[in-house]
Order: structure tokens, then C-alpha cells, then sequence
């Protein structure tokens, strides 16, 4: 029969060894960042290990914060082509979309944003309505601009648990965006020699401003006092929504006159923003 107290001795000793040990990771590992040798330069990409590890974090951590959630009816033609719209203008960029790369900047970035085709099945909506409302953290993805729009950000949900069912023609067809390098700068109106463009409002509202697909407000008609507060509202984050503060944000009062002029003198027909 072994003698108890020699085990617990060896017991002791192998505890001592490990923390011992652990003490000395630490302060190597500290010391390395202390000096400066780790590198953060994105031009090279995390090893596999720390790929798998940020990962499997990740994951961990949304599956134990994001609450369960009673969603609104995802397959609601209206919620995915409004998802569809904003996704085309502000995520398209970085995760790409049907008939279009992610910009170059975006796949120069560490983690590389991934595409979302199998995100829908990879998580839950419950999942998918939490990454999309608090961002992730050491990565690119931010938290929605508008916490309390909890509309739009089922809408977002909607469109990727639909995403793997568009092709090029399609999503086009229900986002409004054609395609092309203008991806990045067609969000906002812009003013060429005094005319107002109204092409990138359109791609929402319709060139007609009376909305489109049934997913976004009739703006047409409205007068111009109406139009430009809510815009500023919009711009300063006292009316929240986290698909129109980013288009509005990028407007100078000049643009938001022009496009108040230009869409008041369209004849009305239905509701306002």
C-alpha cells in the first residue's frame, strides 16, 4: 500500500513545478510584449492556433450572452428587402455579396471578415440579432449605431438567414445596388455642379421617392423644413436609426437642402420618414 504522506509530498512538488512554471510563461510572455517583439502588423495573419482559439471564444461567448429571443417573422419579404438594402451599402464591403468581392482593404484585414453565406446556419437568429447589435471585439464587426432599433437589426437577420437564397440578379433586384467600385461612396447623395444626385436615395426610396419593395418610407412631397430636421436629427443621433445616421452623417447641410428641394417637389402620395 503506498505511503500517504509520500504521495501527498509528490503531490506538493508536482503543484509547486506547474505553478512554478506557469509563473515563469507568464513572465516571459510578458516580458516579450514589454519589449516590443510582438508584432501587430496586419501584413502577416494570426498563427493557426490563435485563429482557432479567437474563434472558439468567439463562439463560446455569443452562445452564453445572447439571450433567447422571440424573432419576428424572418421569412417577411419586407424585413429581408430592407436588411437586403443596408446590407449592400454597409456590409457588402467587408463580407462581400452576391456578384461582389469584399473591398481589397477588407480582405487585407486580421481576422479577414468572413463571408456570411453559412451564417445563418453557423448560429442562430437569437445568435446572429446579438454579433449584429454588440459587434465583436478585436475584429472590424462594430456594435449597431442604434441599440433601441431593434427593428432594423432583425431586418439584417432576416436578409443573412436568406443570403444563401440570392444570386447576382436577384439581390440586385431587391437591394437596388448594380454592382460596381462605387460601393463604397454611393450611400450618400451627392451635389454636382448645384444639381442634386438623387440615384443613391433612390437605391431606398426610389428615384420617385415613394419608397420601394414596400420597405422603406414615401418621402416624396415632404416640405423642406420637415426634411432637413429629420435628416439633422438623424445626423446628430436624436431620431436613432442605424440605416439612416451613417447616410446622414456624411451629408453637409448644403446636400440635405438640395435633397429636401429635390424631393418636395414631387407629388405625394403616402407617409413620411
Amino acid at each position: 500500500m503506498p505511503d500517504p504522506q509520500r504521495f501527498l509530498e509528490r503531490v506538493k512538488a508536482t503543484v509547486t513545478v506547474l505553478v512554478a512554471a506557469g509563473v515563469c510563461v507568464g513572465f516571459c510572455g510578458a516580458l516579450f510584449i514589454w519589449a516590443g517583439l510582438f508584432n501587430v502588423a496586419a501584413t502577416s495573419k494570426h498563427s493557426w492556433p490563435t485563429t482557432l482559439l479567437l474563434h472558439y471564444a468567439m463562439e463560446r461567448s455569443v452562445a452564453y450572452h445572447s439571450p433567447n429571443l422571440d424573432s419576428p417573422n424572418l421569412d417577411d419579404p419586407t424585413l429581408v428587402s430592407r436588411g437586403a438594402t443596408h446590407y449592400a451599402s454597409s456590409c457588402a464591403p467587408c463580407h462581400g455579396a452576391p456578384g461582389e468581392l469584399a473591398s481589397p482593404i477588407a480582405q487585407q484585414m486580421t481576422p479577414t471578415p468572413p463571408g456570411l453565406y453559412s451564417a445563418g446556419r453557423d448560429y442562430t437568429p437569437s445568435q446572429l440579432f446579438w454579433i449584429i447589435k454588440n459587434g465583436v471585439k478585436m475584429t472590424a464587426m462594430p456594435a449597431w449605431p442604434a441599440q433601441e432599433r431593434k427593428d432594423e437589426i432583425w431586418a439584417m437577420v432576416a436578409f443573412i438567414k436568406h443570403l444563401p437564397d440570392f444570386n447576382t440578379e436577384s439581390f440586385a433586384k431587391t437591394s437596388g445596388w448594380i454592382g460596381g467600385a462605387g460601393l463604397l461612396y454611393e450611400m450618400a447623395p451627392v451635389a454636382s455642379g448645384g444639381a442634386f444626385n438623387p440615384v443613391p436615395c433612390g437605391r431606398c426610396h426610389g428615384a420617385d421617392g415613394r419608397g420601394r419593395n414596400g420597405a422603406s418610407s414615401n418621402i416624396s412631397g415632404l416640405s423642406v423644413a420637415h426634411f432637413v430636421q429629420v435628416m439633422k436629427n438623424y445626423r446628430d443621433g436624436s431620431k436613432p436609426s442605424g440605416f439612416m445616421q451613417p447616410v446622414a452623417a456624411a451629408l453637409s447641410d448644403e446636400q440635405i437642402e438640395q435633397a429636401a428641394h429635390y424631393f418636395a417637389a414631387l407629388s405625394k402620395t403616402e407617409s413620411s420618414p
